[in-house]
């Protein structure tokens, strides 16, 4: 990719000297770089005189392909750079007081399933964690169950014995059993 970049710099500036000033480097290491790139083409990509430098007719044809290939790497960095950044966003968890050595225990194992995401507690009355989760402020919650209508948009599934209960989006894929699963990246 280095070359490529060169290349293009090269080709943008028509000068060796200033395409190097650009790209922060020595004039003899853009020249070493585009001596290597045409040896391995196997043509001459630019016409050099003492006075000037010029696109021979493969550099003309090389030089649309070039910046394509840096387009499509930017892209593709790009990608894996919002990827990252979403991987490394926090699961959003609303909890109550009294869940004590409980959530001790789902933290604990949450963290070995997923090491790289970090945890973020929101406490909130359960009505609200509900309509926290429905509305997406909220990855998932923890709720105990029985009383509460919970809202059309999220579901629960049991995380333990019958008085405590777990609600996530509706949308939040299943696991094989059926239980929610709560998400990570996978790095």
């Amino acid at each position: 990719m280095r070359q490529l970049r060169y290349f293009v710099a090269v080709a943008e500036e028509m000068h060796f000297g200033r395409a190097a000033e650009r790209m922060h480097i020595v004039q003899s290491a853009v020249s070493r770089q585009i001596r290597r790139l045409e040896g391995e083409l196997g043509v001459d990509l630019f016409d050099r005189s003492p006075r000037r430098v010029r696109l021979t007719a493969a550099g003309e044809c090389f030089l649309p392909e070039a910046r394509t290939v840096l387009e499509a790497e930017r892209r593709a960095r790009a990608a894996v750079a919002a990827f990252t950044s979403d991987c490394a966003a926090v699961l959003r968890l609303g909890t109550s007081t009294g869940l004590g050595e409980h959530l001790d225990q789902v933290l604990d194992a949450f963290a070995e399933l997923a090491p790289g995401v970090g945890v973020e507690l929101v406490s909130a009355p359960a009505g609200e964690r509900l309509g926290q989760v429905a509305d997406g402020r909220l990855d998932a919650a923890f709720v105990r169950g029985g009383g509460e209508p919970r809202p059309s948009r999220s579901r629960s599934g049991s995380t333990r014995s019958p008085p405590r209960a777990g609600a996530v989006p509706g949308n939040s894929p299943p696991t094989s059993s059926g239980r929610a699963s709560g998400r990570a990246c996978g790095r």
